[in-house]
């Protein structure tokens, strides 16, 4: 289920990438004190440190213990990441309950 939403987290990020709309992106560069810390970065962008995921997808780790790379990452804007999130995570969890 929530790898489902992760793909189109990806999906979404590399396809706006690919067209050259990065301005409908949010343009991060990984810092030192966030290499080891998704959860930083999820908190400094969105407010909360629960979309650490999101982060860890955009910056193409696997693992909350792998080290992000020390570099420029997208991803996606906040209304974008809620309308995904309302579009994959509810929607398969009524499927889920049926």
């Amino acid at each position: 289920m929530r790898n489902i939403y992760l793909n189109a987290v990806r999906t979404h990020v590399d396809l706006l990438y690919r067209r050259g709309r990065t301005d409908k992106l949010i343009v991060w560069d990984v810092g030192t004190d966030e290499t080891h810390d998704p959860t930083l970065i999820a908190y400094r962008v969105y407010g909360n440190r629960d979309d650490a995921d999101v982060v860890m997808v955009c910056a193409g780790t696997n693992r909350i213990g792998e080290a992000l790379p020390n570099r420029r990452i997208y991803l996606p804007m906040l209304a974008s990441l809620t309308e995904l999130k309302r579009s994959h995570i509810v929607k398969e969890s009524a499927n889920a309950l049926q």
